[in-house]
């Protein structure tokens, strides 16, 4: 007897059932040792039995379990690995049996619902004494909440005596699949297939979704608001602080961002954490204000009111200009361009502008994309009455392609006040942005006399051009007055990783009040959109997918009761052998980074490099992220 190996339940096409007669039992010789405890490999026990595995002649093989039954009021059970079940399948469960005594050994076949309570089995029993090795047989159909079923072989309370098991076998005709009542599969789209390699996929867009049915639906998330991270209470601070950045930097995290007072005007200032939490301020000592350099101003008036810094990766950028930025100059009528070697000390690259088709009366931004090879540039401009963004890109930081304004994927006409667009920093191929949304007609405060509200939406670009955006708030306004009062609300340009499961943002809050300040909100890493389904059952199919990874990683969060399953499709959205929703672990919990399997098996390197979809079910669970990463990621 072969012990089951994963995928010997094929699926030919969609919604038929199986009629495979492959053993379900791994192990059922009892031929491949013992576990920890004396059990043998792949089978289970009740604390106190008596089981011993032997080598010297079973019915099929040399291996084979004894049992030593010797109190009557205990009983004596050993049971196989539970595997996926098909409801509404015909399982048999058979095992040979071998006794001189008077005691019955017997055998089970038992089904589980999803959440591990047996809610059926049935069971058959062979009279002792025996003449030799006799086969029992039991046969029972899955119910349709089953989602396990195992085989088990026994003895009664009341039993005594000893008896010899060997070659247990577990097998089903027909049923379907597990989690399928009421739910039609996903059908595929038209969506051409891509190549995705190994990088990490979210689904903060609609690229991958090629199908869905049930209750299912792309879900946005939102940050969790944290504590205030700085307090902006310094004179050459003043109330008005704004167009904060923030990015990692080695062994510290720098921000930058906006002061605005009588005393020092416009000034660009500097903070610094080692943890994103704490931030103080650095003491830069290089400009004056009120008699004294004890401050933190790294950049006083050309270009301050909107000083945009960055950190070039770029491997050819000389090291004094490691350091850039972007800030408007109302003189030179344009973007200007300056560098640094260290963050702190600043000069322009040139007098003139590096752009001049734009507004830029808000926060512009520019970075180097390692995989375009190219810096780019996100800026403001008015578009049919709306402020809006555009952009280009340049190979020099000094000589720009013509920008064009950005498209999307509606048609609404919003007030785009900043554009917050970055690369994500776990999968680059994807620009995520977080601009801030205005409103400026709406007055929510009467004695607050600047009308306009703000909050902040979530928008994604697979090319920098073409962007999707959630019409839903990404950040939504507190419950304080001070926040629903104009520019409140406004992110910070960047994120951070704090925690291995989380990432952290921010954004401004009591703008034009005298308790302004920074907050820090945090949302789960990959968290920001989620393929989700609540107490119904829904199902997602991705567009063809060639990958060449060996392993499928998912970031997943499901209720107690909920579940997730997985399966690798062809073209069609047929099945692949050994890779079906009935294969498939029924995976429940909440993990960052979690290899799925099917069945024993985790590797899928025998699909990669043409074009396959996923397909995943699942009931009150969230799927953030996948990943077809090699084995040593």
């Amino acid at each position: 007897m072969n012990a089951r190996a994963p995928g010997l339940l094929m699926v030919l096409a969609v919604g038929c059932a199986a009629t495979a007669h492959a053993n379900l039992v791994a192990n059922p010789g009892f031929e491949q040792g013992a576990a920890e405890g004396g059990r043998p490999l792949g089978w289970h026990g009740r604390e106190g039995i008596s089981v011993e595995l032997r080598d010297d002649g079973g019915h099929g093989g040399e291996g084979y379990v004894r049992f030593l039954d010797d109190d009557p009021r205990e009983g004596q059970l050993l049971e196989s690995e539970r595997v996926p079940c098909r409801p509404g399948g015909a399982y048999t469960a058979a095992a040979w049996f071998r006794t001189a005594d008077e005691c019955g050994p017997g055998v089970y076949v038992n089904f589980y619902d999803q959440l591990g309570t047996r809610i059926a089995h049935r069971y058959e029993r062979a009279g002792g004494p025996t003449q030799g090795w006799v086969r029992v047989e039991v046969a029972e159909t899955a119910p349709e909440q089953a989602w396990e079923v195992s085989a088990a072989v026994y003895a009664y309370i009341g039993d005594v005596g000893e008896f010899d098991a060997d070659d247990v076998e577990l097998t089903v005709e027909g049923g379907e699949e597990p989690g399928s009542a009421g739910i039609e599969r996903a059908r595929p789209g038209e969506k051409e297939p891509v190549e995705i390699g190994d990088r990490l996929e979210l689904f903060v867009d609609s690229f991958l979704v090629d199908g869905m049915s049930g209750e299912v639906e792309r879900r946005l998330h939102h940050p969790v608001p944290r504590e205030i991270v700085l307090r902006l209470d310094q004179p050459w601070e003043g109330d008005t602080c704004a167009y904060f950045v923030v990015f990692d930097d080695g062994d510290r995290i720098r921000m930058y961002y906006r002061g605005s007072s009588e005393e020092s005007g416009q000034v660009c200032c500097l903070a610094e954490s080692g943890d994103g939490v704490h931030f103080e301020r650095v003491n830069a000592g290089i400009y004056e204000v009120d008699g004294s350099t004890d401050n933190n101003i790294v950049w006083m008036g050309k270009g301050a009111h909107n000083f945009t810094p960055f950190k070039d990766p770029n491997p050819d950028a000389p090291y004094e200009r490691r350091y850039k930025a972007v800030a408007y100059s109302h003189h030179a009528r344009g973007l200007a361009a300056y560098v640094s070697p260290d963050g702190v000390h600043w000069q322009e690259l040139q007098e003139e502008p590096i752009i001049t088709d734009g507004a830029f009366d808000s926060q512009n931004l520019a970075f180097w994309d390692p995989l375009r090879g190219l810096y780019v540039d996100f800026h403001r401009k008015g578009r049919e009455g709306v402020r809006d963004i555009m952009t280009c890109t340049s190979e020099d930081f000094v000589h720009w392609t013509d920008p064009v304004f950005i498209e999307y994927a509606d048609a609404r006409k919003e007030h785009m006040y900043t554009n917050g667009v970055r690369p994500y920093f776990r999968a680059p191929h994807i620009y995520v942005a977080t601009p801030a949304r205005f409103v400026p007609a709406r007055h929510k405060v009467p004695e607050h006399p600047p009308s306009g509200v703000s909050d902040a939406v979530l928008m994604s670009s697979r090319d920098g051009l073409h962007f999707e955006r959630w019409e839903q708030a990404f950040i939504r306004p507190g419950t304080e007055p001070e926040v629903w009062t104009d520019r409140n609300n406004y992110p910070a340009w960047g994120m951070i990783q704090t925690a291995p499961e989380e990432i952290s943002l921010y954004w401004t809050e009591h703008y034009r009040h005298p308790t302004m300040r920074l907050r820090r909100g945090t949302i789960r890493t990959d968290g920001f959109v989620s393929v989700h389904a609540g107490g119904g059952v829904g199902e997602m199919l991705t567009r063809p997918l060639m990958f060449s990874g060996e392993r499928l990683v998912v970031n997943y969060a499901t209720d107690a009761v909920g579940w997730i399953r997985f399966e690798l499709c062809d073209r069609a959205g047929v099945p692949i052998q050994g890779y079906s929703l009935v294969d498939s672990e029924a995976l429940f919990g909440n993990e960052i980074e979690h290899t799925v399997c099917w069945g024993d098996r985790s590797d899928v390197s025998a699909v990669a490099g043409r074009p396959v979809r996923l397909r995943v079910r699942l009931q009150d669970a969230d799927l953030y992220s996948i990943r077809f990463a090699h084995a040593a990621q």
